[in-house]
């Protein structure tokens, strides 16, 4: 393989992941708890189901996300499960930008993962 369809490559790569990342981020959200720290969550759901880490929502109760926009919304633990590490909550809200599902069947061990993180402060 040439330098140049090397290079080609690279750069559609990065142009794909680029488009994920702007296709996806108005579904990722910031997780507060009110602690010092935030987690990052994914809208499930337009009506305000999230889904995060259980390890990011240290306390139960003054839970908020936060979109892209900025715009909060509060949100109450409605489950948790410590050994896969995950929590879902429910914002009160609707019409928010749910993340797009893909298909099980078409994920293949090996391909590639993009994590997402919506990071900030606690405000």
């Amino acid at each position: 393989m040439t330098e140049e369809t090397t290079n080609s490559l690279l750069q559609s790569l990065s142009d794909e992941l680029a488009g994920l990342v702007e296709r996806v981020a108005p579904s990722v959200v910031r997780v507060d708890d009110g602690s010092r720290l935030t987690a990052t969550g994914i809208l499930w759901s337009a009506d305000g189901v999230v889904l995060t880490t259980s390890h990011g929502v240290e306390r139960d109760e003054d839970l908020a996300i936060e979109l892209a926009n900025g715009t909060r919304h509060a949100a109450i633990l409605i489950g948790r499960d410590h050994d896969t590490d995950l929590a879902v909550l429910k914002a009160e809200a609707t019409g928010l930008p749910a993340v797009e599902l893909a298909e099980a069947a078409d994920a293949k061990t090996g391909q590639f993962a993009l994590a997402l993180g919506r990071p900030g402060t606690h405000g």
